[in-house]
């Protein structure tokens, strides 16, 4: 794997940035990016943005960022990890974790580049919503063509829905 930095990326024409949370939905927009940026040739960015919220005085604020931004790196080091061993071949990759709305750090990376790839978001049996409120918001504020890749069960669920309408009655 060649890895590099985010200031050696001066050129982002051909930055291919991906969010990555940990969900099963980001996993597969992870693995996407990872073999569409080795095609092109293009680095890609794994961004995980995350925001806590403290109790209402901000006592310890500080700290308790801090130990959340540890604990996100390595959810997100694991995350990449896996996704490198699944990739047959891997483009160059960097990793960044930012304390903020992942639609605005997303959106806001994605600046330049070639594509944002995001996963579609959990969509619960409660409402009728297909994407998530981030995916939703990069839809509406990415400056650049975003790639959204459906959650794996949802494929399957649709596939298996598809082989059943063909059995004839």
């Amino acid at each position: 794997m060649s890895t590099v930095t985010l200031e050696g990326m001066n050129d982002r024409r051909n930055v291919i940035v991906v969010g990555v949370d940990g969900s099963v939905g980001a996993d597969a927009a992870l693995d996407f990016a990872l073999r569409e940026g080795a095609a092109r040739g293009c680095p890609v960015e794994v961004v995980t943005a995350w925001l806590w919220v403290s109790s209402g005085d901000m006592l310890g604020h500080q700290s308790q960022v801090r130990d959340g931004r540890i604990v996100v790196r390595q959810m997100q080091d694991e995350v990449v990890e896996q996704a490198l061993s699944r990739a047959a071949s891997t483009p160059e990759l960097s990793q960044l974790v930012v304390h903020d709305f992942a639609g605005r750090v997303l959106s806001a990376r994605s600046e330049g580049v070639s594509m944002l790839v995001i996963g579609s978001g959990a969509q619960t049996s409660s409402t009728d919503r297909t994407l998530g409120a981030v995916s939703e918001y990069c839809l509406r504020h990415s400056p650049v063509p975003v790639v959204i890749v459906p959650q794996p069960e949802r494929v399957r669920t649709r596939a298996v829905m598809t082989d059943l309408s063909l059995i004839p009655a």
